[in-house]
């Protein structure tokens, strides 16, 4: 008998925690605690990929200052710039993808404090906690081969936030984590304040609907929408036009 080691794929939201087996890609347990989920995985040594939901997640994109000239200098812009934009970047773990050929600058910031807990009870559990990404990051990252050439919006809801994103060849020039209430927006309306945020946004860019709770009719957007379910994320299925 061959023994593989367990990889699984966890996501992390303030209301709940679904896991999914990589290898068989099929769903595994649901529970309101991380720990109710990780203790049947005890001991197993299972590799866990996380995505954390988007109300731990926060992004911008920065026009890169000018002079810039290391790391370093950077680094400190983007908390400078991540400060101006949420506040304290104490309590925020910062993340970016700088290009020497594109002044635009991609930044996510995760909830630490989130973070840390889930370090703190994979280690309990014997568990090697391989990624954690941000719920958008993991779409853009699960679209880039279809958005590698044009514009494209990747739209992810995620229980009560909603982040968008537009990708231009590949990359990416405008994002944001929003907090959806009562009065929200249709997704149309919230895609054309978005749009005033870009220059030369093509009106016509494809959408990438993640997510199946959202309706948004191709007529309404002015674009092509194609749809795919949560569980798609993790190879359970297949996208819908």
């Amino acid at each position: 008998m061959i023994w593989t080691t367990p990889r699984i794929g966890l996501f992390a939201g303030p209301q709940g925690v679904r896991s999914y087996d990589l290898r068989t890609r099929r769903p595994l347990a649901s529970a309101t605690e991380l720990s109710t989920v990780l203790e049947p995985l005890r001991g197993s040594k299972a590799r866990l990929e996380v995505v954390l939901s988007d109300a731990h997640c926060r992004y911008l994109v920065m026009t890169r200052p000018e002079g810039i000239r290391s790391r370093e200098e950077l680094s400190a812009a983007v908390r400078n710039r991540f400060h101006a934009a949420f506040g304290d970047t104490q309590s925020w773990q910062l993340s970016y993808a700088a290009s020497p050929f594109n002044g635009l600058d991609f930044v996510a910031g995760v909830d630490e404090i989130r973070l840390r807990d889930l370090q703190d009870q994979a280690r309990a559990a014997q568990l090697a906690l391989v990624s954690v990404r941000p719920h958008w990051v993991a779409w853009a990252r699960h679209f880039r081969r279809q958005t590698r050439r044009g514009a494209h919006w990747i739209v992810v809801p995620d229980t009560e936030w909603l982040s968008l994103g537009y990708i231009v060849n590949g990359r990416c020039q405008q994002a944001r984590a929003l907090r959806l209430g009562a009065h929200t927006a249709s997704l149309a309306d919230l895609l054309a304040r978005e749009r005033a945020f870009v220059e030369d946004a093509d009106p016509g860019a494809a959408v990438w609907l993640a997510g199946g709770h959202l309706q948004a009719p191709a007529s309404q957007l002015g674009a092509a929408v194609t749809q795919t379910s949560p569980e798609a994320l993790w190879g359970l299925a297949e996208a819908r036009t």
